[in-house]
């Protein structure tokens, strides 16, 4: 079976069939007249959305994804309490009876770190990870380098900017392990100290030849960069007091910025990045939302060894 589980499962080979066919089904869906082909590509193929975390983009976009291409969703949200979990049953079992209902994919999200390998492991069909806890977030981490791709022209040769909670994103450390497989890409984590990577992750980076540095210079960040990648503070991944947002790009940086460079955000969008920067042609944080249905309608033929 194909899962998708982990960000570093892809390499280069794959992500380039992924994005050759995601280019494909953008065509399709502008083109009004080829459009209607979509339907029928995963006709009668059934789609399980389980999700025991909140989730808007996520959700919907996997949703979106499956009809297009002609699939039966079944969704549930906020499983952690509406469904049997609440009574005490475990992960495994509920994976282990949702796959008797025979669906030809779980994408499942979960609030606890690995809960992907866990379905996986008993699952009688594919699972996709659509994040898990502060663990990953693979199919987020596609759509992002699809959107680098997309907007760069290319997916080495970049000085990247990463900031700034960079300790809890899954979003982050999944399209980090990306980019240290496509490789050529020099990364500049940006963050106060308590929020940097973590040290695995920099290890993994050493490993590929990635090369990165760390600082906690906004402006000197935005001048070098090619590609800004701007998220939340993580606040639902904390225990203790929570760090506020000291990182913040309005439109004063926006000068600063290389006319060709383009600023993302994986969203929800909180205060990290100010709503008037919006206007400026180089956010591209809502055009990289559209791209993730095509990617997931990309993947989910890849699961499904249509790809």
């Amino acid at each position: 079976m194909r899962h998708t589980l982990k960000a570093q499962q892809f390499d280069a080979k794959l992500i380039s069939v992924l994005f050759k066919r995601a280019d494909e089904l953008q065509a399709l869906s502008i083109d009004k007249r080829r459009h209607q082909k979509l339907g029928g590509l995963l006709q009668g193929k059934m789609m399980f959305l389980v999700f025991f975390e909140p989730s808007t983009r996520t959700r919907i976009s996997f949703a979106a994804a499956g009809q297009h291409l002609g699939m039966q969703v079944v969704s549930t949200e906020n499983a952690q309490i509406s469904s049997s979990l609440v009574k005490g049953e475990s992960l495994e079992d509920t994976i282990q009876v949702l796959s008797e209902y025979q669906p030809d994919v779980i994408v499942m999200r979960h609030f606890e770190a690995n809960a992907a390998e866990r379905a996986a492991a008993v699952s009688g069909v594919p699972i996709i990870n659509a994040g898990d806890g502060a663990g990953q977030h693979p199919t987020q981490a596609l759509l992002d380098l699809y959107t680098i791709y997309r907007e760069a022209g290319s997916m080495t040769g970049l000085n990247i900017a990463l900031g700034t909670d960079l300790l809890h994103s899954r979003a982050l450390r999944s399209l980090i392990y990306l980019l240290a497989k496509v490789g050529g890409n020099h990364l500049i984590l940006v963050s106060p100290k308590e929020l940097r990577l973590a040290s695995d992750v920099k290890t993994y980076l050493k490993k590929r030849g990635t090369t990165f540095e760390e600082t906690d210079k906004l402006e000197y960040a935005l001048k070098k960069a090619d590609v800004i990648y701007w998220n939340r503070i993580q606040k639902e991944r904390f225990t203790g007091e929570i760090p506020p947002q000291t990182f913040v790009i309005g439109p004063q940086h926006l000068p600063l910025i290389k006319p060709e460079a383009f600023i993302m955000n994986a969203l929800p969008r909180i205060d990290e990045i100010l709503t008037t920067v919006d206007k400026d042609p180089r956010a591209a944080y809502f055009r990289q939302a559209g791209n993730g249905m095509f990617i997931r309608m990309a993947l989910l033929e890849w699961t499904l060894e249509l790809l």
